[in-house]
């Protein structure tokens, strides 16, 4: 029903089912697209921008840019997707964050501020400059910054957390005035992201197909459709297989409906969250027989027997030490992974479950062990033979 807020609970589950399709991803990414959209439109009318005055006369996005991006990640700083620039009634400029947030729950307002993003400026950061200097024509170190916003969809869960305990109990709460509320068209937004088509088959099973003209309820199916396609593409393959093949919604459905009845989103739910928790079950014990079993503990004793002797703790290496023996721990990693992928593939390729081959590797793990210190002794020699 239009307006109605789920609970925490139901907003948790639904986005977990999501993100076995990556849901979660998928609307970010395209929030910060129509997010960005938007912004230009509210940019190119011209509205007054601030109390005191100020105009938006431009902005320069970061988020989209991979280089920039990476370089920003890098620094290790918090970041906005992107800067607004302001011009007074005086005609002098000044700098303003905005971030995308499809659900305010998890924005931080700490990332906005704007000793944040002076402290980004303020870091030399290569890429951020140069696009920056070549808008302005002037250094943005010497503009005043001001505290940023967020730009979020107007979603009934959006409007009740700024009021909520939630917020209120956050180190710096998001304020009403803080948020820029877009009015989105639920299909135009969804439409184009993987998991939509099952949304609308589930939505009809459901006899529901009208929920999907409503944000919250295009969300909702979109959420437990590309979460549902997910897990029956995991589902149809081994826990071996690194890349299952993408099923179609129509497959995925039928897939569906062929282990349920009556045929209902609910019913669908139900059964991936069952099977999907025996999954991750099996995912947890291949994930531990992935670790490499050659530690930098092993590495040590394997150099001491060749008279070369290194610190206990990776850390009190030097950093050019600390790469040329990490470069051997992840080979003999790497090395070990591939193995285990093989000869686990290998053994449901002859019959047996994922669950029964995983017991077969697990037995094995002093074969693998041994393996694993032969790779090293190999890697050692060749790495001494560089220096």
């Amino acid at each position: 029903m239009k307006g109605v807020v789920p609970s925490s609970r139901e907003l948790r589950r639904e986005r977990l089912i999501g993100n076995w399709g990556g849901a979660s991803e998928q609307i970010g990414r395209r929030w910060e697209t129509v997010g960005l959209e938007a912004l230009r439109s509210r940019l190119d009318g011209g509205a007054v921008w601030t109390e005191d005055g100020r105009r938006a006369e431009g902005l320069v996005a970061l988020s989209g840019d991979e280089s920039m991006q990476l370089a920003l990640s890098r620094s290790g700083l918090p970041s906005p997707d992107v800067i607004l620039i302001l011009r007074g009634r005086d005609g002098r400029r000044a700098l303003q964050p905005l971030d995308f947030k499809w659900n305010l729950e998890f924005a931080s307002y700490s990332q906005i501020r704007a000793s944040a993003l002076r402290a980004l400026l303020e870091k030399g950061i290569a890429p951020l400059e140069e696009i920056l200097s070549s808008y302005l024509g002037e250094e943005p170190a010497d503009l005043p910054i001001l505290d940023g916003l967020l730009s979020a969809p107007r979603l009934p869960v959006n409007q009740w957390f700024l009021t909520s305990e939630q917020n209120a109990r956050q180190e710096y709460p998001i304020e009403p005035h803080e948020v820029i509320f877009e009015d989105v068209d639920p299909v135009a937004f969804f439409s184009p992201l993987p998991g939509w088509e099952l949304a609308e088959m589930l939505a009809q099973t459901d006899r529901a197909a009208a929920r999907l003209h409503y944000l919250d309820g295009a969300e909702h199916y979109y959420r437990i459709g590309a979460g549902l396609q997910g897990a029956v593409t995991q589902l149809q393959s081994s826990v071996f297989v690194r890349r299952p093949p993408a099923v179609t919604a129509e497959s995925a459905l039928e897939w569906l409906r062929a282990r349920v009845r009556p045929a209902s989103s609910a019913g669908f739910i139900q059964l991936a969250e069952k099977l999907m928790t025996g999954r991750a079950q099996l995912q947890a014990r291949l994930r531990a027989i992935l670790r490499s079993p050659f530690r930098f503990s092993d590495l040590v004793e394997a150099l001491k027997a060749r008279n070369l002797h290194l610190p206990e703790k990776e850390e009190g290496l030097p950093p050019g030490e600390r790469e040329r023996w990490g470069d051997v721990l992840r080979g003999v990693a790497a090395e070990h992974k591939e193995l285990i992928y093989r000869t686990g593939l290998r053994l449901v390729q002859a019959g047996l479950s994922d669950a029964e081959a995983l017991s077969r590797l697990e037995s094995d793990t002093q074969r693998f062990a041994s393996l694993a210190r032969a790779n090293a002794e190999r890697l050692i020699t060749v790495t001494l033979q560089r220096s």
